[in-house]
């Protein structure tokens, strides 16, 4: 009983306390992980290894926030308001099922809390955690509980836009608005604006649990920005998808900010020029991107969660061996934790050299060989270039887990570059370095760094905390290759966008680069994925219930999408959608002809698609009630070559009404 429950109450101002809180969490949580019931829970959830706390973390915050209720002060009638009414009300869930874990985290929570703490009111508040289960997930998909700008949250999701991304709420907010106009409605107008102190949380489990209000809040102030006109277009050229419109807007943002660039110098045409690129020159990157290829080895190695992150366990390890390992004094370090680490990865999965397979029920990471083969024909200076292209053009936050949103790690590089001060930056805290986890993000800044980009100041991390920035200072090559290579990338006519395809080509930024470094001759050859001509199975679930599709190489993904829907007996009267990820790790959406979007299922064949026996795909129908179902490749008759085939092979389980309230 190391930790005092009775902080907050003795804590008179409330902004005090709502700092002390993450700390305060913090602590319970990791005491909670190495109880008897948060190993119980683990053990049954494994896949919430590595978000475990979160829900915790939603109690204690949104209690105090709401309620004015401290963990001590909780009773059964306030956790019966915040789990009913302020949890559906305030939480948007990206993803249904990820209610599931709701009431279990809590209910084994509470459950140490009784044992270890003795506190009075965990009796009662276990019963009702219980009752309450059967219920949840439903509260928190019913429409009538969610706030203001919940609904205008989750309406979005419903009608199928993107509503984690800028350029998904603006074209949301736009199309709801003309209708109104259209219609003579006189509902009121959509306003950004107005919405930014109502939307609380976007729980999202596969975020870090601090990705709270702050980070919304910033999100959509931006958002709020553009739509005001302040920075770029007003509206999306007509005719254009939502998809074209998001590559303009990137390409005007990028404008934007290269115009800004200082010009070229002489000084520092002869720096680029006199660059001699080695394992440790300019920066350590290649020895520790070798350092990360040695550790992998021939090895297969079992990845975490959902993000198919490096195992916790291997983490220190690994650290170690980097030429400047990181320092944290974190308990429990996630890979997040090792910001190198998380750039090294992030470079492993943009390049494609490491690739996540499933094996039986298990995701391995392992390395692509006939890329390793390429790879090692790299002088050092293809190399370093090779690897920058994969950083600054092909690498997202998805890669990494992180949720998808329009902005690639090229276009927060760039953001973050322009805003460096000539003289650096100083980080007198750790609340001030704060910034730098949204732009450029930490493992960004990390990777500034091995490339040899910037010099930066790590100090020593205090008590429970992690990595300590202390100044940043962009060094005389960083401002050299950067303002050559940003201006190459705007000036051939490039848009950030490319990593959305499957297919993916290195030697973007030769034509600019080489006339400093004619060493630079040969890129990574990425292997063509191959049509797999034959009969296909899937397994698709819904549910507890699932049936057994065969389905022809030659056929469509809209034809597999009409024997779905035979399947459950369900109309084909709603737009659907096709998701699978990539060998990159980047989610690929195909949709249905009719939505405004640049892959339909119409075009895309089965046989075209990446993938092998153990893929798994997921099929979403009807944006309004949304019936997920999951897809795994279960097999590929390479001999029969039937090319309109399509059969349901295998039923189980009764199918559920598609609409249940009708009479």
């Amino acid at each position: 009983m190391a930790i005092n429950l009775h902080r907050l109450d003795q804590i008179q101002d409330y902004d005090e306390a709502i700092s002390a809180l993450e700390e305060f969490v913090e602590e319970l949580v990791l005491e909670f992980v190495e109880s008897p019931e948060g190993k119980t829970y683990l053990k049954a959830h494994p896949e919430m290894e590595e978000y475990v706390g979160s829900w915790i973390d939603n109690l204690l915050y949104l209690g105090y926030a709401y309620e004015s209720v401290t963990l001590p002060q909780m009773t059964k009638d306030s956790i019966e308001v915040i789990v009913t009414k302020i949890f559906p009300n305030k939480i948007s869930l990206l993803d249904p099922e990820e209610a599931n874990t709701t009431i279990p985290e809590l209910s084994a929570f509470w459950q140490f809390l009784k044992r270890e703490y003795k506190h009075p009111q965990a009796h009662k508040i276990l019963k009702f955690l219980k009752q309450v289960q059967p219920r949840f997930k439903g509260m928190m998909s019913d429409p009538q509980n969610f706030g203001v700008a919940k609904s205008f949250f989750m309406t979005g999701l419903a009608e199928g836009f993107d509503m984690t991304t800028e350029e998904g709420i603006q074209e949301f907010q736009r199309q709801h608005n003309q209708k109104l106009k259209t219609s003579n409605s006189s509902s009121p107008s959509l306003n950004l604006s107005s919405l930014l102190d109502g939307l609380d949380l976007l729980e999202d489990n596969e975020l870090p649990i601090e990705f709270h209000q702050q980070e919304l809040q910033s999100l959509l102030n931006e958002v709020a920005a553009e739509i005001a006109g302040e920075v770029f277009s007003d509206s999306p050229i007509e005719g254009t998808s939502i998809e074209d419109y998001r590559r303009q807007f990137q390409a005007e943002m990028a404008q934007k900010l290269v115009e800004e660039l200082p010009e070229l110098s002489a000084e520092a045409i002869a720096i680029l020029k006199q660059q001699q690129i080695t394992e440790t020159s300019p920066g350590t990157i290649l020895s520790d991107f070798q350092a990360l290829l040695d550790f992998i080895g021939d090895k297969v190695i079992t990845v975490s969660g959902k993000r198919h992150l490096i195992p916790m366990k291997s983490l220190a390890e690994f650290n170690q061996q980097l030429c400047e390992p990181i320092k944290t004094n974190l308990k429990r370090p996630q890979q997040k934790s090792y910001p190198s680490i998380n750039g090294l990865y992030l470079l492993l999965r943009a390049s494609g050299l490491g690739q996540i397979v499933q094996q039986g029920s298990k995701m391995r990471l392992m390395l692509n060989d006939q890329l390793l083969t390429s790879w090692h024909k790299l002088n050092p200076t293809e190399r370093y270039f090779n690897l920058l292209e994969a950083w600054l053009i092909l690498a997202h936050g998805e890669m990494l887990g992180e949720r998808s949103t329009f902005l690639n790690e090229g276009n927060k590089c760039l953001q973050y570059w322009a805003q460096i001060p000539p003289k650096g930056q100083k980080f007198q805290n750790y609340e001030v370095q704060q910034n730098l986890r949204y732009y450029p993000e930490f493992h960004n800044l990390a990777l500034m760094k091995l490339f040899g980009l910037i010099e930066a100041d790590y100090g020593k991390p205090q008590s429970g905390k992690g990595w300590r920035v202390k100044s940043v200072k962009k060094t005389a090559w960083g401002e050299a290759l950067m303002q050559t290579v940003f201006r190459g990338f705007v000036a051939q006519g490039m848009m950030w966008g490319e990593e959305d395809r499957t297919e993916m080509e290195f030697g973007k930024l030769q034509p600019t680069l080489q006339p400093y470094f004619p060493e630079w001759q040969n890129v990574l050859v990425m292997p063509k994925i191959e049509s797999g001509a034959g009969i296909y199975t899937f397994k698709v679930t819904l549910g507890k219930i699932w049936r057994r599709i065969a389905i022809s190489s030659e056929m469509t993904l809209w034809d597999l999408s009409r024997l779905i829907l035979q399947a459950v007996d369900f109309d084909c009267d709603h737009l659907d959608m096709f998701q699978y990820k990539n060998q990159f790790g980047r989610t690929i959406q195909v949709s249905h002809p009719y939505a405004d979007d640049s892959l339909y299922t119409d075009e895309v064949k089965i046989g075209d698609l990446p993938l092998v026996v153990g893929s798994l795909m997921e099929y979403v129908f009807d944006f309004g009630d949304w019936w997920e179902f999951q897809l795994q490749l279960e097999e590929i008759n390479a001999d029969d070559l039937r090319p309109d085939y399509g059969e349901i092979i295998e039923s189980k389980g009764k199918a559920p009404q598609q609409y249940p309230d009708w009479e």
